[in-house]
C-alpha cells in the first residue's frame, strides 16, 4: 500500500514538473511579416528621414498632379487638381494630420489620416506620406 500511495503523489508532480518545462507556444501572428512587400513599402515611407529637409519629390507644384500622380508639399486651404479617380481635393492640415475631400464640396468621399495613412478611392491611391506643423506632404498615384 506504500508504494501505492507514493505512485498518487509522484504522478502529479512529474505531471505538473513536465508541464512547467515545455516552452511557450509562439503566437499565431509571430511567423507573419508585418512588413509591407516591395510593391507597397516606397508608399508608406516617410518623404525624408528625421532631421532631414521637409521636401517633396514635385515640391509645391500642385500642377503635378493632375494627371493623378505625383508627391507633393500642402497646406490647409490648397486645391490638388486630379484626374486620377478621386477628382479634385481640398486640403485641410491640423493635429498632425492631412485631410482632404472633395474640392467640389459634393458627397464624395473625404479621408484624413497620419503620416503612414494609405487610402484608395476607385483607382486612385492616396498617402500621407509625412506631416509636420502645418504642412504635408501627399503622394497620389494610380492602382
Amino acid at each position: 500500500m506504500v508504494d501505492r500511495r507514493r505512485c498518487l503523489f509522484l504522478a502529479p508532480v512529474v505531471l505538473l514538473a513536465a508541464g512547467c518545462a515545455t516552452p511557450e507556444p509562439t503566437p499565431i501572428f509571430a511567423a507573419a511579416s508585418s512588413r509591407p512587400s516591395a510593391e507597397n513599402r516606397p508608399m508608406m515611407e516617410p518623404a525624408a528621414p528625421s532631421g532631414a529637409p521637409f521636401v517633396a519629390a514635385d515640391g509645391r507644384d500642385l500642377k503635378a498632379c493632375a494627371d493623378g500622380k505625383c508627391e507633393v508639399l500642402v497646406k490647409t486651404g490648397d486645391q490638388i487638381p486630379n484626374d486620377g479617380g478621386a477628382g479634385p481635393l481640398s486640403v485641410s492640415v491640423q493635429a498632425g494630420k492631412v485631410g482632404l475631400a472633395p474640392a467640389s464640396g459634393g458627397m464624395g468621399e473625404a479621408v484624413s489620416g497620419p503620416a503612414g495613412m494609405v487610402h484608395q478611392i476607385n483607382r486612385q491611391v492616396i498617402v500621407v506620406v509625412a506631416v509636420h506643423d502645418a504642412e504635408g506632404i501627399v503622394r497620389l498615384s494610380k492602382k
